[in-house]
């Protein structure tokens, strides 16, 4: 009777000091949460050692109940003892395989045939130089074909450069925007607009306006990356990010989620449509416990509490902690039989290997596609034909595609690798923009390079970035580099002529 009395209240006292650990973080934020990480953790962990240990217990009962009542009452205390050691025993082994298996360091990751250097560049943030794998005397256009190129002005920028650029199909300046006199460094997009104003994201991830003169007419602070869109009635999509934390799987966990800004053409924000909604159901059980990995060293918390303490930003931009890090906005224009309506978003959620279509109302994925399928892909964008064309940087299979999906049947129905395939290849970023006349415009950004090719997969047009560290061997990246197909449309590019 008394042992039983101390198990209950010791399995009240671990329930309780689990129930504090969790609930003091979303009560008083992420440092008391760090803080009393390790009693929790711990707490919870003889909390399951003691709930596997009563179910095989539980389990074991049955069995002289089978032979009949006369086994059970000639059990000696003796074997009573030795069934519940047993029982501990078999329960411990249980719980380390468990451990083992979650908690094993992932700094020793397991080899697996030439994958090494993949998996090191996924825990690399973006990076604004990558070795040069060409000539460094590649510069600006090396190719053109004009009879199969499709003509149109590029809109050029490296990433964390101070300059965006007009550039005609021969590499030729036509504009500059420069941001040497605001102090901002352009990071991974900028977009034209008609009147001939710039927006951009600028390397401490705010969103700046910029008029065809470079005079900054507004500055929104938020953590914005990877795309700017124009949304219906002149306001702007653009994709922003900030720290959280949530229940996933049961735990409380910190990370970063993304969401949909909707911006006013004045900087104003009037809407965040958070992705963790929609993304939810999507997100894999390994995330979490990577996550609880990085938390299990006692360094890792300290530093993380420091970031805390130091920055509003605590979580940096951490690819451990960004278990999202989406990277497209397509705002669909046409009703989809079957699929969705017009005013729906399509989106990239490269973490996930995800590309679905949000309802803009509900906030909740009506369409997805991609796990399984993608890896690490980016810039989905629906083609003329209602199929969606992908950016497919298969991180896993050491090279990249581009992919053209028949979205109501989900079958590829087009793609383009190179030959070999590994020539053409990017880890992260990366774009492909479906031109007029059938050709992809594709930016191969860790290379620096963008280049044309046709429905057969001939290069017509050919871009290196120019900016180059001749002495280091390296050449900037490119994130997106796009095309104006319709100049009509931008009266400000009369003034080129």
């Amino acid at each position: 009777m008394r042992g039983r009395i101390i198990k209950y209240i010791l399995t009240l006292v671990l329930l309780i000091l689990v129930t504090i650990g969790y609930s003091v973080g979303f009560i008083k934020g992420l440092y008391y949460f760090i803080v009393l990480f390790p009693v929790t953790l711990v707490a919870a962990l003889l909390l399951a050692f003691l709930v596997i240990f009563q179910i095989i217990k539980g389990l074991l009962r049955l069995l002289p109940v089978r032979r009949g009542r006369k086994a059970h009452k000639k059990t000696s205390k003796l074997s009573a003892a030795l069934t519940t050691v047993v029982i501990g025993a078999v329960s411990f082994a249980i719980m380390a395989i468990l451990i083992v298996t979650l908690f094993q360091d992932p700094q020793k990751p397991k080899r697996t045939g030439g994958a090494s250097a993949i998996d090191a560049l996924k825990s690399l943030p973006y990076v604004g130089w990558t070795p040069a794998k060409e000539s460094l005397d590649k510069k600006g256009v090396t190719k053109y074909d004009a009879a199969k190129a499709f003509d149109g002005i590029n809109l050029f920028m490296s990433a964390g450069g101070l300059e965006v650029h007009l550039i005609d199909m021969k590499g030729r300046r036509l504009h500059t925007w420069s941001a040497r006199r605001s102090g901002h460094r352009f990071h991974e997009m900028a977009k034209l607009l008609p009147n001939g104003d710039l927006l951009a994201i600028v390397y401490s991830r705010n969103l700046v306006r910029m008029d065809w003169n470079s005079n900054v007419k507004w500055v929104n602070d938020k953590r914005y990356h990877h795309e700017i869109t124009t949304a219906p009635g002149g306001d702007f999509y653009v994709l922003g990010r900030e720290d959280t934390m949530t229940v996933l799987f049961g735990l409380p966990v910190s990370f970063i989620t993304d969401y949909i800004a909707v911006i006013s053409p004045d900087g104003q924000t009037k809407r965040k449509i958070p992705l963790l909604k929609a993304a939810r159901r999507h997100i894999p059980f390994d995330m979490v416990v990577k996550i609880y990995r990085w938390m299990l060293k006692r360094d890792n918390r300290r530093s993380l509490l420091d970031r805390y303490k130091e920055k509003k930003h605590y979580l940096g931009q951490s690819t451990l902690f960004d278990i999202f890090h989406s990277n497209t906005i397509t705002v669909i224009d046409r009703n989809i039989e079957g699929i969705c309506k017009k005013g729906d978003l399509l989106t990239c959620i490269r973490e996930l290997d995800l590309v679905g279509i949000l309802d803009f109302e509900t906030g909740e994925f009506v369409w997805t596609w991609g796990p399984g399928e993608l890896s690490r892909p980016h810039h989905p964008t629906l083609l003329d034909n209602g199929n969606i064309q992908i950016f497919d940087n298969g991180r896993i299979q050491g090279y990249s595609r581009i992919i053209e999906l028949e979205p109501v049947s989900k079958k590829i129905v087009w793609q383009y690798k190179a030959s070999p395939p590994k020539r053409f290849y990017t880890a992260i970023r990366g774009s492909a923009q479906r031109l007029p006349n059938e050709n992809v415009l594709i930016t191969e950004s860790d290379r620096g390079h963008v280049f044309e090719i046709t429905r057969a997969g001939r290069i017509v047009w050919e871009f290196y970035n120019p900016h180059v560290d001749v002495r280091q061997k390296k050449r900037a990246v490119i994130y997106r580099m796009p095309r104006i197909t319709e100049p009509r449309k931008y009266p400000c590019l009369s003034a080129l002529k």
